[in-house]
């Protein structure tokens, strides 16, 4: 199946990587120009400022890379470099992710794109989660497909991401905030993947599944 993207898609999607890195990239800009002002003096402030944002810039280069490039249909790519790279997403906040064990053993052969897909899914999870509450991946009965249930006081979709998740929504319409919603919708289509979601935000809960 050939998807589409329209130019207003890839111009977001550019936008929003440039925005993520932006801040780790400029400290480790302002480190160097501390060691360059400072020299020694600077000493280990600099040293530690260059370090924790060379890692984050690190950590969410490693998550696009599966997220929305070609590395993620890689057939040596499995749910261990999936869950390594989204827990690692999530050490600079307060977002906790818990992993049904023996995943790796009932999803070893699954469909091409399956894990691009579901990598997407946790981060658009993450994105719900408003900061806060717990992320929980497990199979779905079958071993069909998996399912991303996230729990917190304040989970739900932000403004006009579930109708991008969908495609209910024209590209020039987009804006950065909804378009990681819209490419996860258009790759699992892509894919041959159902996704598919139930809120129930008076529970505090928003569980995804994406099935094959």
């Amino acid at each position: 199946m050939t998807i589409e993207f329209h130019p207003r898609v890839l111009e977001l999607m550019a936008s929003r990587i440039c925005h993520d890195l932006v801040s780790p990239v400029g400290a480790i800009n302002n480190g160097v120009e501390l060691l360059q002002e400072m020299g020694a003096d600077a000493g280990d402030e600099a040293m530690l400022l260059i370090a924790s944002s060379a890692l984050q810039a690190s950590i969410r280069l490693k998550c696009f890379r599966l997220a929305y490039g070609a590395a993620g249909t890689d057939r040596n790519i499995g749910i261990a470099e999936v869950k390594d790279a989204f827990t690692d997403w999530l050490k600079a906040g307060h977002i906790q992710a818990e992993f049904e064990p023996n995943l790796g053993v009932k999803f070893s052969m699954p469909p091409r794109g399956f894990f691009k897909c579901l990598l997407n899914i946790m981060i658009l999870a993450e994105e719900c989660s408003r900061g806060e509450g717990k992320i929980f991946i497990s199979a779905i009965e079958g071993n069909k497909g998996m399912k991303v249930l996230t729990t917190g006081h304040h989970v739900g979709f932000r403004d006009g991401t579930e109708a991008a998740l969908k495609g209910d929504i024209s590209p020039d319409d987009l804006d950065p905030r909804g378009v990681h919603a819209y490419l996860t919708g258009k790759f699992a289509e892509y894919f041959g993947l159902k996704i598919s979601h139930q809120a129930q935000p008076d529970f505090g809960r928003l569980e995804f599944q994406i099935s094959f």
